[in-house]
């Protein structure tokens, strides 16, 4: 069961609370990752979880929901108002929530809401996957082509060119980027083999995937420095055929 991060944002910690509450028992999959009474709270806590969905009060002290989802410039979550006011549905409506909510909530009312915003999130990721594989096919070979990793909770999207190389570990493989980072992916070196055999990636070493345009140097003893410092054997039997491929033709 997929989680969808959510973020609650009403003035009123009554109201938060019974929202957390009846989300945790009657709308599985959905994960409370943060409440904010106030809209500068909120929108610090939309920036660091990057939630999938938000409950949004719309009168609050200090600022209207409406001034929240101004100060962005690309809404990328669904938005489920709360409100005490039936007035303000029609402005709710024409921000494109996915719906409103009156107080007090009613549990019926809040499960059909929770559906169809993942409908519309799950419908938002599809086109997404869709144009990143359009994309990747007009760019076959071309490093900045972005893949869609899974990870072990998420998906990730990162640029073939910032992918220093890949290592196998257990049943996974993590993937050592240009930034520092490193991801887990939960798919095995061998689909990562796979898939970027076409964009100037090196098997070095049944653990080892290297992106030999990051490569540093080769040393004789079968040893590559890649930018980041980092040291990756080349098997024995791979030596011969890695200085004919890579090497001599940089």
């Amino acid at each position: 069961m997929k989680d969808y991060k959510a973020i609650i944002i009403d003035d009123e910690a009554k109201i938060r609370k019974v929202l957390e509450i009846k989300l945790g028992k009657h709308c599985e999959g959905v994960e409370v990752v943060a409440t904010a009474a106030n809209i500068t709270e909120a929108y610090q806590l939309i920036q660091k979880h990057q939630p999938d969905l938000i409950f949004l009060d719309i009168s609050m002290p200090g600022g209207s929901g409406f001034d929240l989802l101004s100060r962005f410039e690309k809404i990328n979550f669904e938005i489920i108002f709360v409100t005490g006011f039936d007035d303000y549905a029609l402005d709710a409506l024409k921000v494109s929530a996915v719906d409103y909510l009156l107080k007090p909530i009613i549990t019926e009312n809040l499960i059909k809401a929770v559906e169809k915003a993942k409908e519309r999130i799950e419908d938002r990721n599809k086109i997404e996957k869709y144009h990143n594989l359009q994309h990747n096919l007009e760019n076959i070979g071309n490093q900045s082509t972005k893949l869609v990793i899974p990870g072990l909770n998420s998906y990730g999207f990162v640029k073939v060119c910032d992918i220093i190389r890949c290592e196998g570990w257990e049943k996974y493989t993590k993937l050592y980027l240009n930034d520092g980072n490193c991801l887990v992916s939960s798919h095995n070196l061998g689909v990562f083999r796979d898939m970027l055999k076409s964009y100037d990636f090196y098997h070095t070493h049944k653990s080892h995937l290297i992106n030999t345009k990051l490569i540093s140097r080769y040393l004789k003893d079968g040893f590559v420095i890649m930018i980041d410092g980092s040291e990756v054997p080349v098997a024995r039997r791979k030596r011969e055929e890695f200085l004919r491929e890579v090497v001599r033709k940089k």
